[in-house]
Protein backbone atom coordinates (compact mmCIF):
# COMPACT_ATOMS: atom_id res chain seq x y z
CA UNK A 1 0.00 0.00 0.00
CA UNK A 2 1.42 3.33 -1.17
CA UNK A 3 0.73 6.65 0.68
CA UNK A 4 -1.75 7.88 -1.88
CA UNK A 5 -3.75 4.93 -0.79
CA UNK A 6 -7.11 5.74 0.50
CA UNK A 7 -8.67 2.98 2.30
CA UNK A 8 -11.02 4.37 4.83
CA UNK A 9 -12.67 7.86 4.95
CA UNK A 10 -14.35 10.12 7.82
CA UNK A 11 -17.00 12.39 6.26
CA UNK A 12 -18.64 14.92 8.55
CA UNK A 13 -19.91 17.71 7.53
CA UNK A 14 -22.41 20.62 8.18
CA UNK A 15 -22.22 22.37 4.57
CA UNK A 16 -23.28 18.92 2.73
CA UNK A 17 -23.16 20.38 -1.18
CA UNK A 18 -21.70 17.44 -3.39
CA UNK A 19 -20.98 15.09 -0.08
CA UNK A 20 -22.92 12.32 -1.26
CA UNK A 21 -20.94 12.78 -5.11
CA UNK A 22 -18.19 12.30 -3.26
CA UNK A 23 -18.91 9.62 -0.98
CA UNK A 24 -20.27 7.82 -4.24
CA UNK A 25 -17.20 8.30 -5.68
CA UNK A 26 -15.12 7.22 -2.79
CA UNK A 27 -17.42 3.70 -2.32
CA UNK A 28 -16.75 3.12 -6.18
CA UNK A 29 -13.17 2.99 -5.13
CA UNK A 30 -13.39 0.38 -2.01
CA UNK A 31 -13.00 3.20 0.49
CA UNK A 32 -14.71 2.42 3.55
CA UNK A 33 -16.85 5.15 5.02
CA UNK A 34 -17.06 6.50 8.27
CA UNK A 35 -19.89 9.29 9.22
CA UNK A 36 -21.31 10.56 12.05
CA UNK A 37 -24.97 12.35 12.73
CA UNK A 38 -26.48 13.98 10.09
CA UNK A 39 -24.27 13.11 7.42
CA UNK A 40 -24.06 9.15 7.96
CA UNK A 41 -27.96 9.34 7.80
CA UNK A 42 -27.71 11.75 4.66
CA UNK A 43 -25.02 9.26 2.93
CA UNK A 44 -27.20 6.13 3.73
CA UNK A 45 -30.41 7.94 2.45
CA UNK A 46 -28.69 7.85 -0.75
CA UNK A 47 -28.06 3.73 -0.47
CA UNK A 48 -24.34 4.18 0.88
CA UNK A 49 -23.12 1.77 3.47
CA UNK A 50 -21.85 3.82 6.12
CA UNK A 51 -20.11 2.78 9.62
CA UNK A 52 -20.68 4.54 12.28
CA UNK A 53 -17.95 6.73 14.19
CA UNK A 54 -19.43 5.26 17.87
CA UNK A 55 -19.30 1.97 16.02
CA UNK A 56 -15.81 2.28 14.49
CA UNK A 57 -14.95 3.79 17.92
CA UNK A 58 -16.94 1.03 20.14
CA UNK A 59 -18.56 4.13 22.57
CA UNK A 60 -21.12 5.57 22.21
CA UNK A 61 -21.75 9.55 21.47
CA UNK A 62 -22.22 11.52 24.54
CA UNK A 63 -23.46 14.59 26.59
CA UNK A 64 -25.30 15.38 23.30
CA UNK A 65 -23.22 14.84 20.67
CA UNK A 66 -20.35 16.71 22.60
CA UNK A 67 -18.14 14.25 22.48
CA UNK A 68 -17.67 11.81 19.61
CA UNK A 69 -14.95 11.51 17.85
CA UNK A 70 -12.31 12.66 20.20
CA UNK A 71 -10.97 9.21 20.86
CA UNK A 72 -7.80 7.56 20.03
CA UNK A 73 -9.11 4.83 17.01
CA UNK A 74 -10.24 8.51 15.45
CA UNK A 75 -7.12 10.48 16.17
CA UNK A 76 -4.91 7.32 16.01
CA UNK A 77 -6.25 6.17 12.82
CA UNK A 78 -5.29 9.42 11.39
CA UNK A 79 -2.64 10.37 13.08
CA UNK A 80 -0.03 6.92 13.37
CA UNK A 81 2.96 7.35 10.70
CA UNK A 82 2.47 4.24 7.96
CA UNK A 83 6.03 2.86 7.37
CA UNK A 84 7.18 3.83 10.67
CA UNK A 85 7.89 0.63 12.64
CA UNK A 86 6.68 1.77 16.63
CA UNK A 87 3.86 3.40 15.38
CA UNK A 88 2.61 0.64 12.85
CA UNK A 89 3.19 -1.74 15.74
CA UNK A 90 1.00 0.31 18.38
CA UNK A 91 -2.23 0.39 15.96
CA UNK A 92 -1.84 -3.43 15.76
CA UNK A 93 -1.36 -4.08 19.55
CA UNK A 94 -4.68 -1.24 19.98
CA UNK A 95 -6.93 -2.24 17.17
CA UNK A 96 -6.47 1.13 15.48
CA UNK A 97 -7.06 0.73 11.83
CA UNK A 98 -6.07 3.67 9.55
CA UNK A 99 -8.58 6.71 7.97
CA UNK A 100 -6.81 8.02 5.34
CA UNK A 101 -9.24 10.73 4.33
CA UNK A 102 -10.82 13.55 6.66
CA UNK A 103 -13.43 15.61 5.04
CA UNK A 104 -14.67 17.81 7.52
CA UNK A 105 -16.22 21.41 7.33
CA UNK A 106 -17.04 22.91 10.83
CA UNK A 107 -20.58 23.70 12.72
CA UNK A 108 -21.28 27.00 10.84
CA UNK A 109 -19.90 29.59 14.16
CA UNK A 110 -19.32 32.61 11.65
CA UNK A 111 -22.96 32.04 10.14
CA UNK A 112 -24.65 32.24 14.03
CA UNK A 113 -22.23 34.98 14.98
CA UNK A 114 -23.59 37.12 11.81
CA UNK A 115 -26.68 36.92 13.46
CA UNK A 116 -26.57 39.43 16.48
CA UNK A 117 -29.77 38.70 17.94
CA UNK A 118 -28.48 35.08 18.43
CA UNK A 119 -27.92 34.06 22.62
CA UNK A 120 -24.03 33.70 23.77
CA UNK A 121 -25.31 29.85 24.63
CA UNK A 122 -26.21 29.59 20.96
CA UNK A 123 -22.77 30.86 19.88
CA UNK A 124 -21.29 28.49 22.47
CA UNK A 125 -22.73 25.31 21.15
CA UNK A 126 -22.24 26.29 17.59
CA UNK A 127 -17.70 25.78 18.74
CA UNK A 128 -16.58 23.08 17.00
CA UNK A 129 -14.17 21.01 18.83
CA UNK A 130 -14.12 17.63 17.08
CA UNK A 131 -14.31 18.47 13.59
CA UNK A 132 -11.06 21.01 14.40
CA UNK A 133 -9.18 18.13 16.00
CA UNK A 134 -9.83 16.09 13.13
CA UNK A 135 -8.61 18.47 10.73
CA UNK A 136 -5.46 19.47 12.50
CA UNK A 137 -4.37 15.91 12.92
CA UNK A 138 -5.11 15.04 9.50
CA UNK A 139 -2.64 18.46 8.03
CA UNK A 140 -0.31 17.32 10.60
CA UNK A 141 -0.26 13.93 9.34
CA UNK A 142 -0.67 14.60 5.67
CA UNK A 143 2.32 12.84 4.13
CA UNK A 144 0.17 9.90 4.77
CA UNK A 145 -3.50 11.54 5.27
CA UNK A 146 -5.28 13.76 2.99
CA UNK A 147 -7.65 16.37 4.25
CA UNK A 148 -10.86 18.07 2.88
CA UNK A 149 -12.64 21.53 4.41
CA UNK A 150 -14.05 22.74 0.81
CA UNK A 151 -16.70 20.97 -1.33
CA UNK A 152 -14.79 23.14 -4.01
CA UNK A 153 -11.52 20.16 -3.23
CA UNK A 154 -13.82 17.10 -4.08
CA UNK A 155 -13.15 16.64 -7.75
CA UNK A 156 -9.69 17.07 -7.09
CA UNK A 157 -9.42 13.91 -5.14
CA UNK A 158 -11.76 12.48 -7.29
CA UNK A 159 -9.65 12.55 -9.71
CA UNK A 160 -6.97 11.25 -8.20
CA UNK A 161 -8.35 7.81 -7.44
CA UNK A 162 -7.83 6.15 -10.57
CA UNK A 163 -4.11 7.06 -10.04
CA UNK A 164 -4.35 5.76 -6.40
CA UNK A 165 -4.79 8.81 -4.42
CA UNK A 166 -3.89 12.26 -4.41
CA UNK A 167 0.17 12.82 -4.61
CA UNK A 168 2.30 14.62 -2.10
CA UNK A 169 1.82 18.12 -3.18
CA UNK A 170 -2.09 18.53 -3.25
CA UNK A 171 -2.21 17.13 0.48
CA UNK A 172 0.55 19.82 1.04
CA UNK A 173 -1.97 22.28 -0.55
CA UNK A 174 -5.25 20.65 1.39
CA UNK A 175 -3.47 20.71 4.66
CA UNK A 176 -1.78 24.06 4.00
CA UNK A 177 -5.76 25.09 3.44
CA UNK A 178 -7.28 23.12 6.34
CA UNK A 179 -4.57 25.06 8.69
CA UNK A 180 -5.59 28.06 7.66
CA UNK A 181 -9.44 27.02 7.73
CA UNK A 182 -8.78 26.34 11.49
CA UNK A 183 -6.89 29.29 12.43
CA UNK A 184 -10.13 31.71 10.52
CA UNK A 185 -12.25 29.39 12.73
CA UNK A 186 -10.49 30.00 16.09
CA UNK A 187 -10.15 33.68 15.11
CA UNK A 188 -13.70 33.97 14.32
CA UNK A 189 -14.52 32.87 17.81
CA UNK A 190 -11.62 34.53 19.74
CA UNK A 191 -13.21 38.10 17.79
CA UNK A 192 -17.01 37.47 18.23
CA UNK A 193 -16.77 36.33 22.15
CA UNK A 194 -14.66 39.43 22.88
CA UNK A 195 -17.27 41.63 21.54
CA UNK A 196 -19.52 39.72 23.33
CA UNK A 197 -18.06 39.76 26.52
CA UNK A 198 -15.82 42.75 26.88
CA UNK A 199 -15.55 44.51 29.73
CA UNK A 200 -17.05 48.18 29.26
CA UNK A 201 -13.89 49.80 31.23
CA UNK A 202 -11.82 48.22 28.27
CA UNK A 203 -13.67 46.91 25.26
CA UNK A 204 -11.22 46.18 23.10
CA UNK A 205 -9.88 42.38 23.36
CA UNK A 206 -6.49 41.36 24.95
CA UNK A 207 -5.04 39.92 21.68
CA UNK A 208 -6.30 40.22 18.28
CA UNK A 209 -6.01 37.04 16.10
CA UNK A 210 -7.45 38.39 12.22
CA UNK A 211 -7.61 36.17 9.48
CA UNK A 212 -8.63 36.36 6.21
CA UNK A 213 -8.64 34.43 2.88
CA UNK A 214 -7.52 36.07 0.04
CA UNK A 215 -10.11 37.36 -2.93
CA UNK A 216 -8.50 37.55 -6.26
CA UNK A 217 -5.86 39.88 -7.10
CA UNK A 218 -6.46 43.47 -7.79
CA UNK A 219 -5.66 45.19 -10.63
CA UNK A 220 -3.32 47.23 -8.50
CA UNK A 221 -3.26 49.46 -5.20
CA UNK A 222 -3.25 53.23 -4.72
CA UNK A 223 -1.10 53.21 -7.84
CA UNK A 224 -0.22 50.95 -10.60
CA UNK A 225 3.03 50.08 -9.05
CA UNK A 226 1.76 48.68 -5.94
CA UNK A 227 0.22 44.61 -5.67
CA UNK A 228 -3.11 44.66 -3.96
CA UNK A 229 -5.68 42.21 -2.83
CA UNK A 230 -8.94 41.87 -0.50
CA UNK A 231 -8.95 39.93 2.33
CA UNK A 232 -13.31 39.73 3.09
CA UNK A 233 -13.72 39.25 6.21
CA UNK A 234 -15.89 35.80 7.11
CA UNK A 235 -19.77 36.19 7.62
CA UNK A 236 -19.53 40.13 7.67
CA UNK A 237 -22.32 41.99 8.83
CA UNK A 238 -22.20 44.13 5.95
CA UNK A 239 -19.82 42.33 3.40
CA UNK A 240 -18.91 45.29 1.30
CA UNK A 241 -15.68 43.58 0.86
CA UNK A 242 -16.64 40.71 -0.21
CA UNK A 243 -19.56 41.59 -2.71
CA UNK A 244 -19.41 41.55 -6.24
CA UNK A 245 -20.32 44.19 -8.71
CA UNK A 246 -24.22 43.52 -10.48
CA UNK A 247 -22.53 44.90 -13.46
CA UNK A 248 -19.24 46.97 -14.48
CA UNK A 249 -15.60 46.57 -14.06
CA UNK A 250 -14.57 44.61 -11.12
CA UNK A 251 -13.92 47.01 -7.65
CA UNK A 252 -10.11 48.58 -7.67
CA UNK A 253 -8.30 49.53 -4.43
CA UNK A 254 -9.62 52.90 -4.17
CA UNK A 255 -13.26 52.29 -5.51
CA UNK A 256 -13.41 50.28 -2.10
CA UNK A 257 -12.05 52.68 -0.38
CA UNK A 258 -14.48 55.16 -1.41
CA UNK A 259 -17.31 52.94 -1.65
CA UNK A 260 -16.50 51.93 2.16
CA UNK A 261 -16.21 56.05 3.04
CA UNK A 262 -19.56 56.28 1.15
CA UNK A 263 -21.30 53.45 3.44
CA UNK A 264 -19.83 55.48 5.83
CA UNK A 265 -21.16 58.54 5.33
CA UNK A 266 -24.54 57.76 4.50
CA UNK A 267 -25.25 55.17 7.51
CA UNK A 268 -24.07 58.50 9.60
CA UNK A 269 -26.96 61.07 8.13
CA UNK A 270 -29.51 58.41 7.98
CA UNK A 271 -29.45 56.57 10.88
CA UNK A 272 -31.86 57.30 13.25
CA UNK A 273 -33.44 60.46 11.27
CA UNK A 274 -36.52 61.41 10.83
CA UNK A 275 -36.84 64.68 8.72
CA UNK A 276 -36.98 62.65 5.57
CA UNK A 277 -37.20 58.76 4.23
CA UNK A 278 -34.67 59.09 1.70
CA UNK A 279 -31.13 59.71 1.74
CA UNK A 280 -27.84 60.10 -0.49
CA UNK A 281 -24.24 60.97 -0.87
CA UNK A 282 -21.94 61.73 -3.42
CA UNK A 283 -18.04 60.75 -2.13
CA UNK A 284 -15.04 62.21 -3.81
CA UNK A 285 -11.64 60.73 -2.66
CA UNK A 286 -13.22 59.69 0.47
CA UNK A 287 -14.47 62.50 1.32
CA UNK A 288 -18.35 64.18 1.18
CA UNK A 289 -19.08 66.42 -1.82
CA UNK A 290 -22.56 66.21 -1.89
CA UNK A 291 -24.75 64.87 1.34
CA UNK A 292 -28.46 65.11 1.15
CA UNK A 293 -32.41 63.60 2.76
CA UNK A 294 -35.30 64.60 0.46
CA UNK A 295 -38.73 63.40 -0.04
CA UNK A 296 -38.27 60.92 -2.54
CA UNK A 297 -34.95 59.07 -3.77
CA UNK A 298 -34.97 60.64 -6.81
CA UNK A 299 -34.99 64.61 -4.72
CA UNK A 300 -32.16 63.09 -2.48
CA UNK A 301 -29.56 62.11 -5.01
CA UNK A 302 -30.13 65.01 -7.18
CA UNK A 303 -29.80 67.58 -4.33
CA UNK A 304 -26.69 65.71 -2.78
CA UNK A 305 -25.42 66.11 -6.48
CA UNK A 306 -26.62 69.90 -6.42
CA UNK A 307 -23.79 70.27 -3.29
CA UNK A 308 -20.79 70.10 -5.68
CA UNK A 309 -21.88 69.09 -9.49
CA UNK A 310 -18.03 69.26 -10.46
CA UNK A 311 -16.91 67.18 -8.02
CA UNK A 312 -19.24 64.82 -8.26
CA UNK A 313 -17.74 63.80 -11.60
CA UNK A 314 -16.22 60.36 -11.54
CA UNK A 315 -17.71 59.79 -7.77
CA UNK A 316 -19.29 57.11 -5.57
CA UNK A 317 -22.93 57.08 -4.90
CA UNK A 318 -24.98 55.41 -2.05
CA UNK A 319 -28.52 55.52 -1.78
CA UNK A 320 -30.80 54.80 1.65
CA UNK A 321 -33.23 52.85 -0.17
CA UNK A 322 -33.28 50.37 -3.02
CA UNK A 323 -32.67 52.40 -6.52
CA UNK A 324 -35.33 52.76 -8.54
CA UNK A 325 -35.81 54.04 -12.27
CA UNK A 326 -36.38 57.72 -12.37
CA UNK A 327 -33.37 57.36 -9.60
CA UNK A 328 -31.34 55.23 -12.30
CA UNK A 329 -32.41 57.81 -14.99
CA UNK A 330 -30.39 60.56 -13.35
CA UNK A 331 -27.37 58.42 -11.74
CA UNK A 332 -26.87 57.27 -15.79
CA UNK A 333 -26.91 60.96 -16.93
CA UNK A 334 -23.29 61.59 -14.89
CA UNK A 335 -20.24 60.06 -15.13
CA UNK A 336 -20.05 57.81 -11.61
CA UNK A 337 -17.76 54.87 -10.89
CA UNK A 338 -19.46 53.24 -8.31
CA UNK A 339 -23.36 53.57 -7.01
CA UNK A 340 -24.60 51.13 -3.73
CA UNK A 341 -27.84 50.97 -2.75
CA UNK A 342 -29.34 48.24 -0.83
CA UNK A 343 -30.90 46.87 -3.77
CA UNK A 344 -32.02 48.12 -7.87
CA UNK A 345 -35.22 47.97 -9.56
CA UNK A 346 -35.42 45.33 -12.56
CA UNK A 347 -36.02 48.69 -14.45
CA UNK A 348 -33.56 50.73 -13.07
CA UNK A 349 -30.89 47.60 -13.80
CA UNK A 350 -32.08 48.02 -17.37
CA UNK A 351 -31.29 51.30 -17.42
CA UNK A 352 -28.18 51.61 -15.81
CA UNK A 353 -26.86 48.54 -17.88
CA UNK A 354 -26.63 51.26 -20.41
CA UNK A 355 -23.28 52.78 -18.47
CA UNK A 356 -21.00 49.13 -18.77
CA UNK A 357 -18.15 50.48 -16.99
CA UNK A 358 -20.67 51.59 -14.05
CA UNK A 359 -20.00 49.36 -11.11
CA UNK A 360 -23.21 48.92 -9.17
CA UNK A 361 -23.17 47.64 -6.08
CA UNK A 362 -25.98 45.89 -4.36
CA UNK A 363 -25.38 45.85 -0.16
CA UNK A 364 -29.32 44.70 1.10
CA UNK A 365 -27.82 45.58 4.91
CA UNK A 366 -27.11 48.90 3.83
CA UNK A 367 -28.33 50.76 6.50
CA UNK A 368 -29.86 47.95 8.94
CA UNK A 369 -26.77 46.01 9.46
CA UNK A 370 -24.88 46.37 12.74
CA UNK A 371 -21.76 48.64 13.29
CA UNK A 372 -18.31 46.98 13.20
CA UNK A 373 -17.19 46.81 17.05
CA UNK A 374 -13.59 48.57 15.78
CA UNK A 375 -11.62 49.33 13.43
CA UNK A 376 -7.92 48.36 12.45
CA UNK A 377 -5.24 50.40 10.57
CA UNK A 378 -1.64 49.28 10.03
CA UNK A 379 1.60 51.40 10.93
CA UNK A 380 4.97 50.23 10.89
CA UNK A 381 5.27 47.44 13.08
CA UNK A 382 1.94 46.92 14.02
CA UNK A 383 -1.70 47.21 13.89
CA UNK A 384 -3.68 50.46 15.61
CA UNK A 385 -6.98 49.62 16.94
CA UNK A 386 -10.01 51.65 18.43
CA UNK A 387 -13.52 50.97 19.11
CA UNK A 388 -14.97 52.07 15.91
CA UNK A 389 -16.68 55.51 15.69
CA UNK A 390 -20.32 56.38 15.69
CA UNK A 391 -22.96 58.96 14.07
CA UNK A 392 -23.44 60.92 17.04
CA UNK A 393 -27.50 60.97 16.75
CA UNK A 394 -30.01 62.94 18.95
CA UNK A 395 -28.21 66.53 19.17
CA UNK A 396 -31.54 68.63 20.42
CA UNK A 397 -31.58 66.29 23.64
CA UNK A 398 -27.89 65.13 24.32
CA UNK A 399 -25.96 68.84 22.87
CA UNK A 400 -25.85 71.81 25.55
CA UNK A 401 -26.47 75.01 24.77
CA UNK A 402 -24.14 77.27 26.12
CA UNK A 403 -24.76 80.70 23.82
CA UNK A 404 -27.40 83.00 25.04
CA UNK A 405 -29.22 82.42 22.06
CA UNK A 406 -30.87 78.87 21.26
CA UNK A 407 -31.20 77.63 17.67
CA UNK A 408 -34.24 78.03 16.40
CA UNK A 409 -36.44 74.89 14.65
CA UNK A 410 -34.70 75.25 11.19
CA UNK A 411 -31.25 76.05 13.05
CA UNK A 412 -31.59 72.42 14.84
CA UNK A 413 -32.18 69.98 11.71
CA UNK A 414 -29.31 71.81 10.03
CA UNK A 415 -26.96 71.49 12.63
CA UNK A 416 -28.26 68.08 13.64
CA UNK A 417 -27.30 67.29 9.61
CA UNK A 418 -24.13 69.12 9.98
CA UNK A 419 -23.17 67.36 12.67
CA UNK A 420 -23.77 63.63 11.35
CA UNK A 421 -22.03 64.58 8.17
CA UNK A 422 -18.98 66.29 9.56
CA UNK A 423 -18.08 63.00 10.91
CA UNK A 424 -17.20 61.29 7.59
CA UNK A 425 -14.81 64.07 6.98
CA UNK A 426 -11.28 64.53 7.36
CA UNK A 427 -9.91 66.40 10.03
CA UNK A 428 -9.81 69.39 10.47
CA UNK A 429 -13.17 68.93 9.66
CA UNK A 430 -15.93 71.98 8.96
CA UNK A 431 -19.29 71.03 7.25
CA UNK A 432 -21.93 73.88 6.17
CA UNK A 433 -25.67 72.56 5.76
CA UNK A 434 -29.04 73.71 5.84
CA UNK A 435 -31.78 71.30 6.46
CA UNK A 436 -31.36 68.05 5.38
CA UNK A 437 -28.48 69.16 2.83
CA UNK A 438 -24.71 69.45 2.79
CA UNK A 439 -23.68 73.05 1.27
CA UNK A 440 -19.94 72.52 1.45
CA UNK A 441 -17.15 70.88 3.35
CA UNK A 442 -13.73 71.80 4.34
CA UNK A 443 -11.73 68.56 5.46
CA UNK A 444 -8.09 67.83 5.91
CA UNK A 445 -6.78 70.96 6.50
CA UNK A 446 -4.01 72.12 9.36
CA UNK A 447 -5.78 74.66 11.19
CA UNK A 448 -9.89 74.79 11.53
CA UNK A 449 -10.20 78.67 10.65
CA UNK A 450 -8.29 77.20 6.88
CA UNK A 451 -11.04 74.39 6.99
CA UNK A 452 -13.79 77.33 7.80
CA UNK A 453 -12.32 79.53 5.24
CA UNK A 454 -12.34 76.26 2.29
CA UNK A 455 -15.78 75.51 2.94
CA UNK A 456 -17.29 78.98 2.32
CA UNK A 457 -15.01 79.21 -0.67
CA UNK A 458 -16.74 76.31 -2.06
CA UNK A 459 -20.16 77.26 -0.69
CA UNK A 460 -19.98 80.11 -2.60
CA UNK A 461 -18.38 78.62 -5.67
CA UNK A 462 -21.09 76.36 -6.08
CA UNK A 463 -23.73 79.16 -5.74
CA UNK A 464 -25.18 78.29 -2.30
CA UNK A 465 -25.33 80.99 -0.06
CA UNK A 466 -23.98 80.34 3.51
CA UNK A 467 -26.52 82.97 4.91
CA UNK A 468 -28.70 81.37 7.53
CA UNK A 469 -26.52 77.84 7.17
CA UNK A 470 -25.53 75.73 10.15
CA UNK A 471 -21.69 74.72 10.86
CA UNK A 472 -20.58 71.19 12.11
CA UNK A 473 -16.93 71.04 13.70
CA UNK A 474 -15.43 67.82 14.23
CA UNK A 475 -13.11 68.94 17.00
CA UNK A 476 -13.32 72.80 19.36
CA UNK A 477 -12.37 75.89 17.97
CA UNK A 478 -8.95 76.23 19.58
CA UNK A 479 -9.40 80.28 19.05
CA UNK A 480 -12.66 82.78 17.95
CA UNK A 481 -11.51 82.88 14.59
CA UNK A 482 -13.20 80.03 12.98
CA UNK A 483 -16.64 81.85 14.31
CA UNK A 484 -15.44 84.86 13.31
CA UNK A 485 -14.90 83.61 9.64
CA UNK A 486 -17.93 81.41 9.74
CA UNK A 487 -20.39 84.66 11.24
CA UNK A 488 -18.66 87.01 8.63
CA UNK A 489 -20.41 84.66 5.75
CA UNK A 490 -23.78 84.02 7.19
CA UNK A 491 -23.42 81.13 9.05
CA UNK A 492 -26.03 81.42 12.01
CA UNK A 493 -25.59 77.98 14.23
CA UNK A 494 -22.66 76.62 15.14
CA UNK A 495 -22.44 72.40 16.53
CA UNK A 496 -18.75 71.79 17.74
CA UNK A 497 -17.84 69.25 20.73
CA UNK A 498 -16.21 71.79 23.25
CA UNK A 499 -13.39 71.31 25.56
CA UNK A 500 -11.22 74.22 24.53
CA UNK A 501 -8.90 76.06 27.41
CA UNK A 502 -10.57 79.31 25.36
CA UNK A 503 -14.04 77.87 24.78
CA UNK A 504 -15.49 80.98 26.51
CA UNK A 505 -13.40 83.32 24.12
CA UNK A 506 -15.39 81.32 21.18
CA UNK A 507 -18.62 81.68 22.73
CA UNK A 508 -18.53 85.20 23.51
CA UNK A 509 -17.44 86.02 20.16
CA UNK A 510 -21.00 84.17 19.67
CA UNK A 511 -22.86 85.87 21.39
CA UNK A 512 -21.37 89.21 19.94
CA UNK A 513 -22.26 87.91 16.36
CA UNK A 514 -25.64 86.44 17.60
CA UNK A 515 -24.85 83.09 16.82
CA UNK A 516 -26.07 80.10 18.30
CA UNK A 517 -23.87 77.24 19.61
CA UNK A 518 -24.34 73.73 20.81
CA UNK A 519 -21.67 71.93 22.30
CA UNK A 520 -21.77 67.91 21.87
CA UNK A 521 -19.26 67.05 23.96
CA UNK A 522 -17.88 64.43 21.72
CA UNK A 523 -14.79 65.14 19.36
CA UNK A 524 -15.42 63.18 15.77
CA UNK A 525 -11.74 63.20 14.35
CA UNK A 526 -11.49 61.27 11.29
CA UNK A 527 -7.60 61.07 10.55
Amino acid sequence: MTDRMITRALLSVSDKTGIVEFAQALQKHGVELLSTGGTARALREAGLTVVDVSEHTGHKEVFDGRVKTLHPMIHGGILYRRGHDQDEATAREEGIGPIDLVCVNLYPFEKVAADRDRSLDDLIENIDIGGPSMLRSAAKNHAHVTVLTDPADYDLVVDALDDGGPDKTTRQRLALKAFARTAAYDAAISTTLAGRLADDKDPLPPSLSLSYAASEPLRYGENPHQAARVYPAPAAALPLAGTAPLQGKALSYNNLLDADAAVFALRAIATGQDLAPFAAVVIKHLTPCGAAFGPSLLDAFERAKAGDSKSAFGGIVALSHPCDEPTAQALGEMFLEVVIAPGFSDEARAVLAKKKNLRVLALPGLLGAPEEAFTARTVYGGLLVQQADRPFLGLRDRGQVVTERAPTEDEWNALDFAFRTVVAVKSNAITLAHPGMLIAAGGGQTSRVDAVELAVKKALEHHHNPKGAALGSDAFFPFADGVVAAAEAGVRAVAQPGGSKRDQEVIDACNRLGLAMVFTGERHFRH
